[in-house]
């Protein structure tokens, strides 16, 4: 029959749910879930990943505990020729010794990377495309929710139209019923009406357990077990004005230009300060006794590469990951507004596909009147009867499903212009 293929249709589309006292209470209830949690947890990632660059701007300071041996007396400080002069005519000891003990500490400051700047700018942008991602992904389980909830609406409205269509069906049978009893209809007339009413349960039935895969659909969204269907009501336009859905790889194109001019910078020049500080104590090889002493340097350096095959390497394979960056985001461009442009244009034929099939449930529901007299009187045959009974519920399927639709519609185009359903929806 006809209306099993409508509602094999309502069925397929109805693959999401949703559901609360309202859908406001959903997207509270979905921003909770671990699934919006870990969207979080990616941009703190991000964040301190360009923290962890920023830092290396600091100074580092390194704790230094040693012991060494060595094969022949070493000293543990320069001393030039006039002073071993003086400590010798004194009888002193020379600091040297093979076997030193010593602690003391390093510091070491970079006054002048340039790789860093880049790297920095590089890590700043791709925490920009995590940021924006979060906010695709929240809002593409809010159309989640919104899409799922006009299912659930409609397959709601589908089983009351099953019902009343049931109702109808029964009514006729009894009217049936009496007839075969009295011999005046054979005993086929009701066995067809029993199975179109069957066909109903069936329907029916059907319809309950798809019903029951969105319930955990929503839930598994909100942690939110829906029994029936919320409301939903259009408060607000769709802005159309910036693809959302491109700014992720705008930002990936703007890290990979970092990325580009970081790797480049790996041959300018450095410029580090450094600084050490040692106690050292060892056993002086000259007279046996016990020394000790501090010795300490600071200092900056250039640190210039001369030549380094691994940078020029590494400057042509950032320079590959830009252009293929630069092709996903022209392909994407391509895809999205070819979708857009789509999901526009169908957006516009089913409000009008609304307004024919509700007038397509009118005129079905008023022939059906005069078929059910007409069937009543004798002047039309059984089969007849029930194809305007099924006509019925078919039309209303098909409103059912192609307003379903249309907010499935809605919910994705909001996506992909980056609308918050939230100010959208209630």
């Amino acid at each position: 029959m006809k209306i099993l293929a409508y509602l094999g249709l309502i069925l397929l589309c109805g693959t999401h749910s949703a559901g609360a006292m309202t859908i406001t209470d959903l997207f509270a209830a979905l921003k909770k879930q671990p699934i919006t949690e870990l969207d979080t947890l990616q941009i703190k990632s991000a964040e301190l990943g360009v923290q962890s660059v920023y830092d290396r701007f600091y100074p580092e300071l390194t704790g230094i505990l040693g012991y060494e041996r060595y094969s022949s007396p070493t000293n543990w400080r320069p001393v030039v020729p006039t002073e071993t002069v003086k400590i010798l005519a004194n009888h002193g000891t020379l600091p040297f010794s093979d076997a030193l003990a010593r602690f003391g500490g390093q510091l070491s400051l970079p006054l002048f990377v340039k790789e860093l700047f880049s790297l920095g700018n590089q890590a700043e942008s791709l925490a920009d495309s995590s940021r924006i991602k979060q906010q695709l992904n929240l809002f593409e389980h809010q159309a989640v929710l919104v899409t799922a909830d006009a299912h659930l609406v409609h397959m709601s409205s589908l089983k009351k139209a099953l019902d009343s269509r049931k109702i109808s069906l029964e009514k006729t049978r009894d009217d049936v019923a009496n007839q075969v009893r009295s011999g005046r209809l054979p005993e086929s007339e009701l066995v067809r009406m029993d199975e179109a009413i069957n066909l109903i349960d069936l329907t029916f039935n059907q319809t309950m357990q798809q019903e029951s895969g969105l319930r955990r659909s929503i839930e598994s969204l909100t942690g939110i077990f829906l029994r029936e269907p919320v409301a939903l009501t259009k408060v607000n336009s769709l802005s159309t004005e910036v693809l959302l859905a491109l700014k992720p790889l705008e930002k990936n194109i703007e890290a990979s230009e970092f990325g580009v001019q970081a790797a480049k910078d790996k041959l300018y020049p450095k410029v580090v300060g450094t600084a050490r500080w040692f106690q050292n104590y060892g056993e002086g090889y000259n007279t046996g006794e016990d020394v000790d002493g501090n010795y300490g340097s600071y200092g900056i350096s250039l640190q210039m590469p001369i030549f380094s095959k691994p940078a020029y390497t590494a400057i042509e394979k950032a320079k590959i990951d830009l252009r293929r960056e630069k092709n996903r985001f022209a392909k994407a461009r391509i895809e999205l507004q070819a979708k857009a442009g789509d999901l526009s244009r169908t957006l516009g034929l089913l409000d009008h596909s609304k307004e024919l099939a509700q007038k397509s449930v009118d005129h079905e529901r008023e022939l059906l009147k005069v078929a059910k007299v007409a069937y009543g009187s004798g002047r039309l045959v059984q089969e007849e009867y029930l194809r305007n009974e099924e006509k019925v519920l078919s039309a209303e399927a098909s409103y059912y499903l192609t307003e379903a639709r249309w907010w499935e519609t809605f919910a994705t185009l909001a996506v992909l212009y980056g609308n918050n359903l939230e100010e959208l929806v209630k």
